[in-house]
């Protein structure tokens, strides 16, 4: 397994490519992360008497976090609190949302080895 750091935008790219449905959040400006997501839901809330009924698209599926600029393979915590997460982490979170075509195809695309688990 490749152990080194990925650039987040290769990471971007590759689900971009393979996986259909597939859009990019950046969060940074409060403190956050790029955000890889899949697919919306509608969210209602509101309507009593007093209030309009407001929807909202969010995202139906978080795939990954990623941090700006080289991601490392570790994800680093200061205390309990995720520093700055880690593409082996956030990759095996991914991999519960797509199908071995998917991650064979982000897997070539990376051109890193194994990055997902288990996959030949």
């Amino acid at each position: 397994m490749y152990m080194g750091s990925i650039e987040s935008g290769r990471i971007i790219r590759a689900f971009e490519l393979h996986v259909p449905g597939v859009y990019v959040r950046d969060y940074r400006e409060n403190g956050g992360y790029i955000v890889i997501c899949r697919d919306y839901r509608t969210i209602k809330w509101g309507g009593q008497t007093t209030t309009t009924p407001v929807e909202k698209d969010i995202p139906a599926t978080t795939l990954c976090n990623l941090p700006c600029g080289n991601v490392t393979a570790m994800t680093r915590y200061v205390g309990l609190r995720k520093d700055r997460p880690g593409w082996r982490e956030e990759l095996r979170r991914a991999s519960r949302h797509l199908s071995i075509a998917q991650k064979r195809a982000i897997t070539k695309e990376l051109s890193m080895g194994e990055v997902f688990y288990g996959i030949r």
